[in-house]
């Protein structure tokens, strides 16, 4: 079983803005990171191939079996390619616990609103193999996602009005 999402966000940044100021910007990427109490770390980052690969640590609650499941120090690394043709992110979510039974994968893009706006899609696919476990794990994979690119859009544009 499968579940997908799509989270649409209005960002305060033209599109090329958005790629050149926060998606490539190692210094949004800490400061957005530390202002989601979570810890992270760039493995590799080839600007010209695209292709980018973090380990990052969330510091929230999980529900009490998903905890178990997972282990005191869950993490995950995301691993995933920009293609600068299409203007597109693709990535995947490999986590620390289970990776071979628990799928994250998706893709980011961004539209032009305004010379001064942009809209940004990220649709996410999640998938638990994990008997008793699965939907309650994808739920939870869902409702976390959802919080924290809510989180990051209004990151996104707090940070870009401290460099104005």
């Amino acid at each position: 079983m499968t579940k997908s999402i799509s989270i649409r966000q209005l960002l305060d940044c033209s599109e090329g803005d958005f790629w050149e100021r926060i998606f490539r910007s190692e210094d949004f990427n800490r400061f957005v990171y530390d202002a989601l109490g979570f810890e992270y770390e760039l493995l590799e980052w080839n600007q010209q191939t695209g292709y980018r690969r973090a380990k990052v640590s969330p510091g929230q609650q999980m529900p009490r079996p998903v905890a178990k499941l997972f282990g005191e120090r869950f993490s995950y690394v995301e691993e995933g390619t920009f293609d600068a043709v299409a203007q597109c992110y693709e990535f995947r979510v490999i986590p620390s616990a289970l990776p071979e039974r628990i799928r994250a994968r998706g893709n980011v893009v961004v539209s032009a609103v305004s010379e001064l706006q942009c809209e940004r899609c990220v649709t996410v696919e999640f998938g638990a193999d994990v008997l008793g476990l699965g939907r309650l794990i994808e739920g939870y994979l869902v409702a976390s996602t959802r919080e924290q690119y809510a989180k990051n859009a209004a990151l996104v544009n707090e940070y870009l009005a401290s460099q104005r």
